[in-house]
C-alpha cells in the first residue's frame, strides 16, 4: 500500500481524483454506444445513472479539496482511499464471479466500482481531516517550543495575556523584573504587577481601544508597576495581538522594558539643561551692563592720543557683545534668534575675514546671494569656519565662499578632515587645539546656527583636499543682482 500511496503522491492527489471522476462521467456516457445488445434501456439508464452521478461526486469533491480544511500535502490520502474502495469492491466481485455465475459481470462493476468510490471519497475526507489536524498540532507544538527558546533568550521581560488578562506565558526575563515566581503569575490577573496609583482596569480598557486583530505595529505604553518586593519601577509596554490556533478571541503579546534609569537621566538632562539656560542668560545678563558701559566709555575716549589703543578697546567691547550672543544661541538655541533680517553673504564674509587681520590667508568670494538670517550669527559663523581653516591649513591657506544650487558653502586647500572626524567635529568640546586655549565651540556654533534655521550642514572634502563646509536647504535665497 506505500508504492501505492507514493505513486498517487506522485500524480497529485487532487489531480488524480478530478481524473478518477472524469473517467466515470465519460463511462457514464459512452457505455449506451459501446454496449453490446442484450442489455434493456432501463438497464443501460440505470447503469449510466449510476456511474455518472459517481463520477460527478467525484469531480465536485475533488474541485472542492482546496476549500477544505484538508492540507495539500495530504490530498494523495483522499486519493488513495477512493483506490481502495475500489480495489475491495473489485476482489468482492472477483470472489462472487469465482463461486457462482454473475449475470452482468461489466455493468455491476461500473456500478459497484463507481459508488465505492464516492464512498473511499467521504473515508478520505474524514482521514485527510484527522490527519491534517495531527500534522497541524504536531507543528504548532515545534513552533510553540521554537517560540519559547527565543522568549527565554530575550533580555527583556515577555508575557502572553488571554482575552480577559490573565497569564499565559512568562519569560525568566519577566519574572525576575517583577520579583513573582512562575507559578504565582501563570493564570493570575496582570493586575497583580499593577502600581496601587495606576488604575489596571483604565489601562487595561486602552489597550483593548487601540488593539485590533489586523494591528499592523505594536502599541507602546508607559505605565508604574509594583514588585513583589513593594518597589516600583517604570516599564515601558509594547503590546501586539496573538492569534489563537482555535480561532478565538486573540491573546496579547507584551514586551515589557525597565525604563526607570532611561527616564531619570532624562530628567537630569532636562534639569541640566534649565540650570544650564538659567546660568547663561544669569551671566549673560550680568555682562551686558558692563560691557554697554564700556562701550559708551570707550567712544569718549582720545583716538588722536592713540588711535591703535582706542580701536583695540573698541573692537574688544563688540567682540564680548558678540560672544555673549553666540553662547545664548548654543545654550538656548531658537529661542535666542531674533526676526531674521536680509543678508549679503559677500559683505559678511569680508567682514568676518577683516576681524581676522589674516593677511598672509587669502579669502575668494564667488557669491553674491543674499540669505534671510541674523547679521551677527551670519558673521560669526564665518568667523569661526575661517578660523578653522587658518589653524589647521596654516597662515597661508586660501578659503573659498561660493554657492550651491539652495546654499553655500565654505572651502579651504589646507589638510582637511578625515571621514572618521567629519561626524565628530561639531559635537561640544570637540577640538584639536586644547594645548593652545580651544575650547570646542566653534564648529559647535556652525551646527547649532544651522538647525535653529533649518539648514543641512555637512563636511566633506574639498576640490584642492582641504574641508569643504556645505550649507544647503538655505532658504529663502536670492540674488543680489535679481
Amino acid at each position: 500500500m506505500g508504492y501505492l500511496s507514493r505513486g498517487v503522491e506522485a500524480v497529485g492527489g487532487r489531480r488524480f481524483v478530478l481524473g478518477l471522476g472524469g473517467l466515470y462521467v465519460a463511462v457514464a456516457v459512452g457505455f449506451p454506444i459501446v454496449s453490446e445488445a442484450g442489455r434493456s434501456a432501463d438497464e443501460l439508464q440505470v447503469v449510466s445513472l449510476l456511474v455518472g452521478l459517481s463520477g460527478i461526486v467525484l469531480l465536485y469533491g475533488g474541485y472542492r479539496l482546496p476549500e477544505s480544511d484538508i492540507r495539500p500535502d495530504l490530498y494523495h490520502v483522499v486519493a488513495v482511499w477512493c483506490l481502495r474502495a475500489v480495489g475491495v469492491i473489485v476482489g468482492v466481485l472477483l470472489l462472487i464471479a469465482a463461486v457462482s455465475s454473475l449475470t452482468d459481470p461489466l455493468g455491476n462493476f461500473l456500478i459497484l466500482s463507481s459508488l465505492a468510490s464516492v464512498a473511499g471519497l467521504g473515508m478520505g475526507y474524514h482521514d485527510g481531516q484527522g490527519r491534517t489536524r495531527a500534522v497541524d498540532a504536531e507543528e504548532y507544538s515545534r513552533q510553540l517550543e521554537r517560540y519559547r527558546t527565543i522568549v527565554e533568550a530575550v533580555d527583556d521581560g515577555i508575557f502572553v495575556a488571554d482575552a480577559d488578562n490573565r497569564f499565559r506565558l512568562v519569560n525568566d526575563a519577566y519574572t525576575e523584573l517583577v520579583g513573582y515566581d512562575r507559578e504565582e503569575l501563570l493564570g493570575a490577573h496582570t493586575s497583580l504587577v499593577a502600581n496601587e496609583t495606576e488604575r489596571a482596569d483604565d489601562i487595561i480598557e486602552e489597550v483593548e481601544r487601540n488593539l485590533t486583530p489586523d494591528s499592523a505595529t505594536p502599541s507602546t505604553y508607559e505605565t508604574a508597576l509594583q514588585t513583589a518586593t513593594g518597589e516600583t519601577i517604570t516599564a515601558e509596554w509594547s503590546v501586539a495581538p496573538l492569534a489563537r490556533p482555535d480561532g478565538g478571541d486573540p491573546d496579547r503579546a507584551v514586551i515589557v522594558r525597565d525604563v526607570t534609569e532611561r527616564n531619570e537621566r532624562e530628567r537630569r538632562l532636562e534639569r541640566q539643561n534649565e540650570r544650564l539656560d538659567s546660568f547663561a542668560s544669569l551671566l549673560a545678563h550680568e555682562l551686558r551692563n558692563p560691557v554697554n558701559i564700556g562701550q559708551i566709555y570707550s567712544r569718549q575716549l582720545d583716538s588722536a592720543t592713540d588711535p591703535e589703543a582706542v580701536e583695540y578697546v573698541t573692537e574688544a567691547f563688540d567682540r564680548i557683545e558678540d560672544m555673549i550672543d553666540i553662547m545664548l544661541l548654543v545654550t538656548r538655541g531658537g529661542e535666542a534668534v531674533s526676526e531674521p533680517s536680509t543678508v549679503r553673504l559677500d559683505d559678511v564674509a569680508r567682514e568676518a575675514w577683516t576681524d581676522l587681520n589674516a593677511s598672509e590667508a587669502t579669502l575668494t568670494v564667488e557669491t553674491d546671494a543674499s540669505i534671510e538670517a541674523d547679521d551677527t550669527y551670519t558673521r560669526h559663523l564665518f568667523r569661526n569656519l575661517f578660523e578653522n581653516a587658518i589653524e589647521h591649513g596654516g597662515d597661508g591657506v586660501t578659503v573659498t565662499v561660493g554657492d550651491l544650487p539652495d546654499g553655500f558653502y565654505v572651502a579651504d586647500d589646507g589638510v582637511g578632515i578625515g571621514p572618521a572626524e567629519r561626524e565628530t567635529v561639531f559635537e561640544t568640546g570637540y577640538t584639536s587645539a586644547a594645548d593652545r586655549g580651544g575650547m570646542g565651540l566653534g564648529l559647535t556654533f556652525v551646527q547649532e546656527m544651522a538647525d535653529v534655521y533649518g539648514w543641512r550642514c555637512s563636511v566633506t572634502e574639498s576640490a584642492d583636499g582641504g574641508a569643504r563646509f556645505e550649507f544647503e536647504r538655505v532658504a529663502p535665497t536670492r540674488r543680489v543682482t535679481d
